[in-house]
């Protein structure tokens, strides 16, 4: 360090008691018991800007990191509160001492360098204050956000044991149930209601399905398969007539011929019986007249997309974001689990399932890889 900066840190230290004097009367601090620990702060931060001032940019920067890491918790800067308050107080310590250096007895030329040298200097240590700080508070958002999807995962192992245990006992008798309830349909035919009762017990076993898939116990007794999507939407079409005559929803499709899928049949049939419910069930809320769209076709890489849109309301972007994590719905007495199911069955199926929303069509759109078995078969042809 040359000579006149060895003379300006020798005046700065013996101004120090002058400095701080006028510090003190500018400072804020956050309450009365925090007063002694602003002004050690203070002391600290004028021997730490006299030593760095002495240090080339390598060594200085080093030495700055080292420095702020090993004084946080005593600097206090993982508080928010009391963070702002430091940068503040340490810029009007910075002042004070410029304050000092421009009164040094020397022209203006010779002291510039060393003033613009000074400033720097407790910028930079403000610079890594500050970044030290962030990186903490970025630290405890991660952990925060780590927190709460445990949570969630926890909220979701321990509704899994609850529906498992709760709805195994529950499916066997609705099994017999429904079974006895065909065998009368088929003894008696002339008997009124009949459909209308096997409707409502196959919704309620789906419901049940849609349960026990989320849990994550049920193994289901199926195997992949190479199947239809046309006449698997022609089965939910039957199975859906009753609830969209009674909702007054109108359903329209519009289906390339020869739609393959590779998968579990009963899951992406799961699927789209639950798209197709939620779209009715805000459907049935407005009194506009309401429709039911379903359109499929193959993308120019064989990839089978199919979208599901209805005229209900606009759904807020804000929830669009978040409209697939479970216990997330709009429905008063819904679960928000139906949609979590959903993803979770296509991306199983290495597919996408996303949603889109404006004004006048929601749409959930389901793009699928190419069934390439049934491919390689028409190929052959």
């Amino acid at each position: 360090m040359d000579q006149l900066k060895l003379d300006i840190v020798s005046f700065l230290e013996s101004r120090k008691e002058i400095i701080f004097e006028r510090w003190k009367e500018k400072i804020i601090i956050p309450t009365e018991n925090d007063y002694k620990k602003v002004i050690l702060r203070g002391e600290l931060l004028f021997e730490v800007m006299l030593h760095a001032f002495s240090l080339e940019k390598e060594a200085l920067d080093q030495y700055l990191i080292k420095i702020t890491s090993e004084n946080a918790e005593y600097l206090k800067i993982n508080e928010t509160t009391n963070f702002s308050y430091i940068i503040y107080n340490a810029n009007i310590a910075k002042n004070e001492m410029l304050i000092e250096v421009s009164k040094y007895h020397s022209s203006w030329e010779e002291i510039r360098p060393v003033y613009i040298k000074l400033s720097e200097t407790i910028d930079r240590f403000l610079f890594y204050v500050t970044n030290y700080y962030t990186s903490l508070k970025d630290e405890q958002i991660e952990e925060t956000k780590h927190t709460s999807k445990n949570n969630h995962e926890d909220r979701l192992t321990l509704l899994g044991q609850m529906t498992s245990s709760f709805v195994h006992e529950f499916r066997n008798p609705l099994t017999t149930v429904h079974g006895f309830v065909q065998l009368l349909r088929s003894e008696n035919p002339e008997l009124p209601y009949m459909d209308i009762i096997l409707n409502e017990l196959e919704q309620l076993k789906f419901r049940i399905t849609q349960f026990l898939m989320l849990s994550r116990k049920e193994v289901l007794n199926q195997e992949v398969t190479l199947f239809s999507l046309n006449e698997l939407l022609d089965q939910i079409a039957s199975f859906i007539y009753p609830k969209l005559l009674e909702a007054n929803v109108e359903l329209e499709r519009e289906l390339e011929d020869n739609l393959y899928v590779t998968g579990y049949i009963e899951e992406i049939r799961q699927v789209l019986i639950n798209i197709i419910f939620n779209a009715i069930d805000v459907l049935t809320e407005q009194m506009t007249s309401s429709v039911i769209k379903i359109k499929g076709y193959l993308t120019e890489d064989h990839s089978i997309v199919l979208e599901t849109s209805n005229t209900g309301p606009k759904i807020p972007e804000q929830l669009l974001n978040t409209i697939f994590e479970p216990f997330v719905t709009t429905k008063k007495t819904g679960t928000g689990l139906g949609l979590y199911v959903c993803k979770e069955i296509i991306e199983k199926h290495n597919g996408q399932l996303y949603c889109t929303s404006d004004d006048e069509w929601t749409t959930f759109t389901i793009k699928l890889p190419p069934a390439e078995t049934k491919n390689d078969e028409t190929r052959e042809d």
